[in-house]
């Protein structure tokens, strides 16, 4: 099983699978789980594919991961080329290694084992988990109706138990001015001095801590001015921030607090998500923090030999747990440091260890 795992993994790490572009591995996915003997196979409307094993009772588990990676950035920063999906001193390299095709890999190849359980397990790989946590995972539990009991996500983990994270929202604060000849600089209201001092404002911002995840955090990433053209004054401008959410706080709490704070118009920016199948839809860039306490996974983590820890970025957990409310924690062979930088890679002995992990993991939770 060893030398299959390791190649298919090779396969479609060599794969671009970029949001919106991930139909080529689905395709693969799909055609190995069949090979691999699951009993149902299948591709929903946005591109999510995905593999059953049926069990006695009608009660399913989930091992979800997503298909889609980041962009390799720069490619004369990576040390072999990011989709070689080479092999060197037992590591794989390439773009998706570790975050997550690896997990992918290690998912099916563990419910190709798993004979005649008791609970199902469904197997989902699912589309644009990188620019829209939860996206792929909501099309799916709403097309199918499907509501597992608990959620394993494949997200890199270096083989611990990620039992949380905080949350994420993208802010778009906008900021009006009044448009002037630029040589005369008095006669207008320059919309980006006055984004430049809010933007300084942001360090003294009062931001709510929580014990398990940390401090909340607010970052600008981005600033936009209209016209944006020498010579004249700018009257508009949007600034992108990245705000990190910890639990207890809501999408209108954090809206309320940067408006009073600096006195602006803000709002959850929204945009489109387009998958390869077609299918359209706008949505909001708003993911909830998440954070379980569970004595059963406590025991899990024992049966592995797993630290419990919190992750530092977001996951389709916002949606499964912060929405839904389904039991959701993470296990994954990829370090989580890995995750979009060049040079991604994953160690091969983790990546076979997992395959074990999984199936431990899918019986303990089956009698638990």
């Amino acid at each position: 099983m060893e030398n299959e795992a390791v190649k298919f993994l090779m396969e479609i790490t060599r794969v671009k699978s970029f949001s919106g572009e991930e139909e080529e591995v689905a395709g693969i996915i799909r055609e190995e789980m069949d090979e691999l003997g699951f009993e149902k196979t299948g591709v929903d409307e946005v591109g999510n594919v995905w593999g059953l094993i049926r069990g006695k009772s009608d009660s399913y588990l989930m091992f979800e991961g997503h298909m889609d990676t980041v962009k390799p950035g720069r490619v004369e920063n990576w040390v072999f080329p990011p989709f070689s999906g080479k092999v060197v001193d037992g590591e794989i390299y390439g773009r998706g290694a570790a975050d997550m095709k690896g997990s992918i890999a290690a998912m099916i190849y563990s419910a190709s084992e798993i004979k005649e359980p008791e609970k199902g397990l469904i197997c989902a790989f699912v589309v644009h988990e990188e620019d829209q946590e939860g996206f792929g995972i909501r099309h799916f539990l709403k097309n199918t109706g499907i509501k597992p009991e608990i959620v394993v996500l494949g997200e890199p983990t270096n083989l611990n138990i990620a039992i949380g994270h905080r949350g994420r929202a993208e802010i778009v604060v906008k900021i009006r001015g009044r448009t002037g000849h630029s040589s005369m600089p008095h006669l207008g209201e320059n919309a980006l001095l006055k984004t430049c001092s809010k933007i300084l404002k942001l360090k003294n911002i009062p931001l709510p801590e929580n014990k398990e995840l940390g401090s909340a955090s607010i970052t600008p990433v981005s600033v936009n001015c209209s016209p944006g053209e020498i010579p004249i004054t700018p009257d508009y401008c949007e600034i992108l921030l990245d705000r990190r959410i910890v639990p207890g706080e809501s999408k209108q709490s954090i809206i309320d607090e940067l408006e009073n704070f600096l006195q602006v118009k803000a709002e959850v920016r929204k945009k489109i998500i387009k998958c390869y199948t077609g299918f359209k839809e706008k949505v909001d860039c708003y993911f909830p923090a998440f954070y379980i306490r569970r004595n059963e996974i406590k025991m899990l983590s024992k049966k592995l030999g797993a630290k419990l820890i919190t992750w530092k970025f977001g996951t389709d957990g916002s949606y499964t747990a912060g929405v839904k409310e389904i039991l959701t924690f993470g296990y994954g062979p990829g370090e989580e440091e890995m995750a979009h930088v060049p040079n991604e890679k994953l160690n091969l002995k983790k990546f076979m260890k997992s395959i074990s992990g999984y199936k431990k993991i899918f019986s303990f939770l089956s009698t638990h």
